[in-house]
């Protein structure tokens, strides 16, 4: 599996800001109420990237170790364990809050920017909560990028060319 693509990222944060001020454009031009975000989708945000971090500072502790045994070999025993599976679904893991920190943050900057601009929502009820969860969503992105590339395997030497391995006959 590839890791994410920062470009790809990138791409949809700026389609899901666009989203955000079409959207935003859309329900203030009706006539409907303008729903507001509250502090709560940032805490929120906040949170999972805790979680984030929280399963992935094991799968880090493990791959950095393995990564100095093989510059160091020794026969002591590991002090940090991780299973594959376990390491596949924090990889995972990481990979959704990436996708979803660029989403969410992209659609509250978008309304952000739709409310700074239009003068609707009053700075402190309205562009602080709207703001502060825009930055928590690129937060969440960033770290989601960062655990997924803890995750990242090593290329295997001498596997490049498609050499069948010895117990593979």
């Amino acid at each position: 599996m590839r890791p994410v693509s920062v470009p790809t990222l990138g791409l949809l944060g700026a389609l899901a800001t666009l989203f955000g001020v079409v959207l935003s454009r859309y329900i203030a031009g009706r006539g409907a109420v303008f729903p507001v975000t509250g502090w709560f989708t940032g805490l929120l945000l906040l949170v999972i990237a805790a979680v984030l971090l929280i399963v992935g500072i094991p799968l880090r502790r493990y791959m950095k170790e393995s990564e100095e045994r093989v510059h160091t070999p020794t026969i002591a025993p590991r002090r940090h364990h991780i299973d594959m599976i376990t390491a596949y679904r924090i990889v995972v893991l990481a990979r959704a809050c990436a996708y979803t920190g660029t989403i969410v943050g992209g659609i509250q900057l978008g309304q952000f920017v739709f409310l700074a601009f239009s003068g609707i929502g009053s700075p402190v009820g309205a562009l602080l909560p709207t703001g502060f969860a825009a930055l928590c969503g690129a937060v969440l992105a960033v770290l989601g990028v960062i655990v997924e590339r803890w995750g990242t395997l090593p290329p295997d030497d001498g596997d490049s060319e498609g050499a069948a391995h010895p117990s593979a006959s």
